[in-house]
């Protein structure tokens, strides 16, 4: 798994860092750790997409996937220092109206007001 988790503001807020690539097998480990934050009631998580070059539709769904249970439980999944393709991909499918993007990571984590 190339992903890595770090808690932010005293642990209420869960950072993920994605790798380069978010495609079918990257999608499935982000699916997993977003699952196991929201289990561990975890429901403030920012994405930070810093080195990600790429993301598929199958990296998509797997941000989309939490999007509900984290809402639903008072909290919500931000993304941070996302990539022009990136940036160009949740556009081109709307979902830059459903994810509020930030310029870093703190950034981020601060919006969470906790």
């Amino acid at each position: 798994m190339d992903f890595k988790t770090r808690e932010e503001s005293d642990g209420k807020v869960v950072v993920i860092e994605c790798p380069v690539r978010v495609d079918s097998g990257g999608a499935q480990d982000l699916r997993e750790i977003m699952t196991e934050s929201t289990e561990r009631d975890k429901f403030l998580l920012v994405v930070d997409m810093d080195k990600t070059e790429f993301m598929d539709s199958s990296g998509l769904g797997a941000l989309v996937s939490r999007i509900a249970v984290t809402r639903s439980n008072s909290g919500d999944v931000r993304l941070a220092r996302v990539k022009d393709p990136i940036l160009k991909l949740l556009e081109l499918t709307h979902l830059d109206k459903i994810f509020q993007s930030f310029e870093s990571v703190q950034t981020a984590v601060d919006s969470f007001d906790v």
